[in-house]
């Protein structure tokens, strides 16, 4: 699982700066890698294709070259893949400055082994992490080469965001959060 996430890390950090600054270019179709549909709330495509950002952030597709190394480094480890329903990342630009980048991935089973999907995930991409609160949601943060990581799990959904700074994560989370509310209660 730490050589998945690891280059899940990598392919967001390489999607940031291939993304198109372009609104005209932008997407939101085909951003997510679905796997399959199972009956629940929501999936990690229909999260990030639906939710209601903010003025000044603005969604942007990753490179096809960094989104296909995102889906092989999730998809290509057996034990992951297993538990993944389907995956969607994209990069976020705040006022056009590149702010931060996102991965969504929709769970099926929530364990892996013999630890949860979610602990599993968070040992492996964060050192130090320290625990948070986004609205109603637990999550974790932690500092990796000067970027924010942040990992919240959004119902059905684990929620990676790496960003310049805690604010430019809270910017990216906290609209995903309302607009997670929101589905689940309708």
């Amino acid at each position: 699982m730490r050589t998945a996430v690891a280059g899940a890390c990598l392919a967001l950090s390489l999607g940031l700066s291939g993304c198109s600054q372009n609104a005209s270019e932008t997407n939101l179709r085909g951003l997510g890698a679905e796997i399959t549909e199972p009956d629940r709330s929501i999936t990690a495509t229909q999260l990030l294709e639906t939710t209601d950002w903010p003025q000044g952030l603005e969604v942007v597709p990753l490179s096809p070259t960094a989104l296909r190394q995102l889906q092989n480094s999730i998809l290509g480890d057996i034990e992951m893949a297993r538990t993944v329903s389907d995956v969607a990342a994209a990069g976020l630009l705040w006022e056009s400055e590149a702010a931060g980048a996102i991965l969504l991935i929709g769970v099926t089973d929530p364990v892996v082994g013999n630890m949860s999907f979610v602990e599993g995930l968070r040992q492996a991409a964060m050192d130090n992490p320290s625990s948070t609160r986004w609205n109603a949601l637990m999550g974790w943060i932690s500092t990796s080469n000067r970027d924010i990581l942040a990992m919240v799990p959004v119902g059905p959904v684990v929620v990676f965001v790496t960003a310049k700074s805690r604010a430019d994560a809270d910017r990216i989370l906290l609209p995903l959060i309302e607009q997670f509310v929101t589905y689940s209660t309708n």
